[in-house]
């Protein structure tokens, strides 16, 4: 019994640390997206992709209401395959916030609702 929990722990600590360095990697990887003195939120979609949708209307309803704080740039994964693989993209739609510096701040998987960003960006400010 004491083996199955020590396995279970070791196993859950090993899971942790993976997604620890995955994302570590995936933010050096991610480089400096140039904004100039406002920061960037990167918008990657697919016309082929559901959610997609959704996420393009809470990223516009983001852009609206940082009225010009804020640089938005949709990039379509299909059409723009380097840049995807350039930021370690793997899912859509994902969405990046990078800080007026240059560096990825915060890095969201799948459909991420407005909250979410505004919080995000209004951090990086």
């Amino acid at each position: 019994m004491i083996e199955r929990l020590v396995i279970a722990a070791l196993l859950i600590l090993m899971g942790i640390g993976a997604w620890w360095v995955f994302t570590i990697w995936h933010r050096r990887l991610a480089g400096r997206a140039a904004g100039g003195d406002r920061p960037v939120l990167l918008y990657f979609r697919s016309a082929a992709c559901a959610p997609c949708l959704a996420q393009g209307h809470y990223v516009q309803e983001v852009e609206e209401r940082f009225d010009g704080r804020l640089v938005v740039r949709k990039i379509d994964a299909d059409q723009e395959v380097e840049q995807a693989t350039r930021y370690g993209v793997f899912t859509l739609p994902t969405t990046l916030v990078v800080s007026p510096a240059g560096t990825v701040k915060y890095i969201n998987y799948g459909l991420t609702d407005v909250a979410r960003l505004v919080r995000q960006v209004e951090k990086v400010l």
